[in-house]
């Protein structure tokens, strides 16, 4: 399966996704959970993850792909581009970007919320998706209860705003 990555008008996620599902597409988009406080309460919300962008899995070769995208195009506007890794036409992504990305998100295509510690000055994550990634974790927002994440998607290094709480502090 491979897993190809349009570039979309921001804010008509959904409506381009339930039409490339309704022509047969396997369009998904990526969500994450993140907190959010109002009024004092804090409780977990789904967000999109990469706005502007809606990716496909298909069998399709990049060929018939392109062909298909084209065709849609010219049936619903909103559609900007389908992204490529190179000039040679190589799917948007590749397939250690698609693992990657399979491990964050799970089945359900939504990277949930992660906890953690930090110890001196290391980041461990006890609970959640990103065990396994704190390498890629560039800044944590402790207040906010978010972490920027360095990933590589689409050949280009992407920082991307996730939810992660540290429960604790130890010197």
């Amino acid at each position: 399966m491979n897993w190809y990555v349009l570039f979309i008008r921001s804010g008509m996620e959904e409506k381009i996704r339930d039409f490339f599902l309704s022509q047969g597409l396997q369009a998904f988009i990526p969500k994450m959970k993140v907190v959010f406080r109002k009024q004092g309460i804090s409780e977990l919300v789904e967000k999109t993850m990469f706005p502007g962008y809606l990716f496909i899995e298909s069998e399709l070769e990049q060929a018939a792909m392109d062909e298909r995208i084209k065709e849609l195009r010219q049936q619903k506007t909103g559609i900007v581009k389908l992204l490529k890794f190179d000039k040679e036409g190589t799917p948007a992504l590749r397939s250690e970007e698609k693992e990657y990305l399979e491990r964050l998100l799970g089945k359900n295509k939504v990277l949930e919320h992660s906890t953690g510690l930090i110890q001196g000055n290391q980041v461990i994550i006890t609970e959640g998706p990103l065990q396994g990634f704190e390498s890629q974790i560039v800044k944590i927002d402790r207040h906010k209860r978010r972490a920027v994440l360095e990933l590589e998607l689409c050949g280009q290094p992407t920082r991307v705003s996730v939810s992660l709480e540290i429960v604790q502090k130890i010197d």
